[in-house]
């Protein structure tokens, strides 16, 4: 048998929506989870089902990034031999539960002795399914689901039969809906960001996508583009935007010779680079491997839950054998069975945590199911990453200093600066533009301005010529001395300012002194994260110590880490974790990604990067910190009322049990019974959308 190439064949197909018959799956029947993670990673691929026993998949596409031929194509090269045991649960769709509800009205409709018909037909897979279970050796939920099905059907009461079938098959296929919420996500995650480059081949400037990049193309980059590849600058200087990877608020010069990340964006300035790391080599995509891994676990309470409604089949068996031991009553015997703790162990936990997860969107917050909703509550330690997290990402002017108020005062100092710097993209000069703006101060008239990338500006001003930038820019270019005011200058720096200079004819006149834009919320915020139970909060900067220190005693954060790099943002959370910390982390750069996924709680800010936010297991749809705090309250609302479902489940279950045994209840009580409560408990866990599930 051939390894790949296996027989494709289109069954059924609509715009956007194909059926494929999958013959291979006849020979691997175990590989459906791998074939569902394959087709998943195709370009253009929204959704897939997978439905072995018929060899068919479902496959929802966007026509407009790939064709029914390219999938098709693409399914039939897949190596088989390569496939691994991927579990993979059956599935259900809409039309399942509608069958279900047409046979439960047929079995109220029809004669009793006709009911049996639709009711044995759509009754057989369950009971199938529980037999082939327990001749596994396995006792499962699925045993004790046939033996109720067998018993009602042995006794006639078909209608009890399918109404347990249709509460049956509906838990499963509204699990299933929440983890195809997650396949949604993890095949949009997988698809490669296009757009068009210019690059140079054979001598000549040509426009290509992204995704036709090969290693040593040399691409041609200027203001706005972002780097599709990894390389090198081979030509040119450059301001380059890396805060989507590094955390660096403020852009970075990049010049022949400098290494350049995919992703990030060139600010100012035009360049070549050779593209060195491209596609499934490039750091983005190496994320994106990381990420995909990471995505496809399954709700832990979802599994606790099952295990719990495994385990309550060996007792609700034995209860049934020792009162048909002692009892001789089919009819006791028929009555214990019916009471089936899974339907409502299995079904109130997905149930709440939609719900919680409508509230937390109506509220400004995107939570990526129930692992999120479990793992949030659990958490004790909250890890800010600083820029655009605890702070914004546009920073702001504190200090405006003239060294002669004869030449020029400081506020005018301010004016001219703002009218100079508005020639300039640069984030710092953005913000002393925004302060001239907020203190409505006039604009100044200058002569024509030159920008030096990586270094300032220059311009002239009143008969002067003027100067504004680093101090290595004013003392090595135009040799400014600076030594009567290191004091001044001294303490400004110690405060941890980011600090612009202004020169006239040769001579220092000024400074201005910026520092990082604290959200206004960011104190109340972390002590309303301690009021929820949190233990300790831990600040993660790029910037110096003193610098570090000085953000965190602002906000009331003990903990931080200076001068923290991409690397080391994970090593820290990795230690916090040995230590037996639950850890979530809060950032929004491309290089947040990795770390996002390694805590245990990652949360992407609503300005974060694109990456970040499909990384993260919970995402802020405002710009504001208020959601974190929301974010764990809502956990916290959703594990007490979950934990809440599963004692009401058992002990209302065990009450009617022991009446069942007792002889008190008929088997169609013990059902309605039974069914009552499982309806309950999900009405409570649907309440709590509106904030009613307590």
């Amino acid at each position: 048998m051939s390894a790949s190439g296996e027989r494709v064949t289109i069954v059924h197909q609509l715009p956007g929506r194909l059926r494929l018959r999958v013959f291979a799956l006849t020979d691997y029947p175990q590989a459906a989870g791998w074939l569902k993670q394959q087709i998943l990673g195709l370009p253009g691929v929204s959704g897939v089902r997978i439905r072995p026993s018929a060899r068919s998949a479902v496959i929802h596409w966007d026509g407009e990034r790939t064709t029914a031929a390219a999938i098709v194509a693409a399914v039939t090269a897949l190596d088989w031999q390569s496939a691994d045991d991927s579990e993979l649960e059956a599935e259900y769709c809409g039309g399942d539960n509608l069958l279900n509800l047409a046979g439960l009205a047929l079995t109220q409709a029809l004669p009793p002795r006709w009911a049996r018909v639709p009711a044995a037909l759509l009754t057989a897979p369950t009971i199938l399914e529980g037999a082939q279970t327990l001749s596994q050796g396995q006792l499962k939920v699925e045993v004790l689901d046939a033996l109720a099905l067998s018993l009602s059907m042995l006794r006639g009461d078909s209608r009890t039969a399918m109404l347990t079938q249709s509460l049956l098959t509906l838990g499963e296929y509204m699990e299933q809906e929440t983890s195809r919420h997650s396949d949604a996500l993890l095949a949009d995650l997988m698809q490669p960001r296009e757009h068009p480059v210019w690059v140079e081949r054979d001598g000549e400037s040509v426009e290509i996508n992204s995704s036709e990049l090969v290693a040593g193309d040399v691409m041609l980059l200027g203001p706005g583009d972002s780097i599709p590849a990894d390389g090198t600058v081979v030509r040119g200087v450059a301001q380059v935007n890396q805060a989507s990877m590094t955390g660096e608020s403020v852009p970075v010069r990049r010049e022949h010779g400098s290494w350049v990340y995919a992703g990030t964006q060139i600010q100012e300035g035009n360049v070549a680079i050779t593209a060195e790391q491209v596609g499934e080599s490039s750091s983005t995509a190496h994320i994106r491997r990381f990420i995909r891994d990471s995505l496809t676990q399954r709700s832990e309470t979802q599994r606790v839950t099952q295990q719990m409604a495994d385990r309550r089949v060996a007792i609700t068996l034995g209860v049934g054998a020792a009162v048909f031991a002692m009892t001789r009553s089919w009819q006791r015997l028929a009555s214990v069975f019916l009471v089936d703790y899974s339907c409502a162990l299995k079904l109130s936990t997905p149930i709440a945590f939609k719900s919680i997860m409508y509230r937390a969107a109506q509220s400004g917050l995107l939570l990526k199911g129930g692992r999120a909703i479990e793992k949030l509550a659990e958490v004790d330690t909250v890890v800010f990453d600083k820029t655009g997290t605890l702070t914004h990402d546009q920073m702001q002017v504190t200090d405006v200093i003239s060294f002669d108020d004869r030449l020029v005062q400081a506020k005018r100092l301010l004016a001219i600066a703002a009218s100079v710097e508005e020639h300039s993209n640069h984030p710092l000069a953005h913000a002393v533009v925004a302060a001239a703006e907020h203190h409505e101060l006039p604009h100044i008239p200058h002569g024509e301005v030159e920008y030096v990338i990586a270094h300032g500006l220059l311009c002239s001003l009143e008969e002067h010529q003027m100067v504004i930038g680093s101090r290595h820019f004013l003392e090595s270019h135009y040799a400014i001395d600076f030594s009567p005011y290191e004091g001044e200058i001294n303490a400004l720096a110690n405060q941890g300012r980011h600090l612009l200079f202004i020169g006239f004819d040769n001579q220092l006149v000024g400074m201005i002194g910026l520092q990082d834009h604290l959200r206004e919320e960011a104190a109340d915020v972390i002590a309303q994260l301690k009021a929820t139970g949190i233990r300790q909060v831990v600040l993660l900067t790029g910037d110096r110590a003193e610098k570090a220190y000085q953000l965190a005693d602002r906000v009331g954060i003990e903990h931080y880490v200076a001068e923290a790099t991409p690397e080391s943002k994970v090593e820290v959370v990795k230690a916090l974790q040995g230590r037996g910390h639950k850890v979530l982390f809060v950032g929004d750069g491309i290089n947040d990604a990795p770390v996002l996924t390694q805590a245990d709680v990652g949360l992407a800010m609503n300005q974060s990067t694109e990456l970040a936010q499909q990384a993260a297991d919970a995402v802020l749809l405002q710009d504001t910190l208020h959601g974190v705090v929301a974010a764990r309250q809502l956990s916290l609302e959703a594990m007490k009322l979950v934990n809440s479902n599963i004692k009401l489940t058992e002990w209302i279950n065990s009450a009617i049990m022991l009446a069942a045994a007792l002889g008190w209840l008929s088997p169609g009580a013990s059902a309605m019974l039974h069914n009552g409560t499982t309806l309950g408990v999900l009405l409570r866990s649907l309440a709590a959308k509106k904030g009613r599930g307590e």
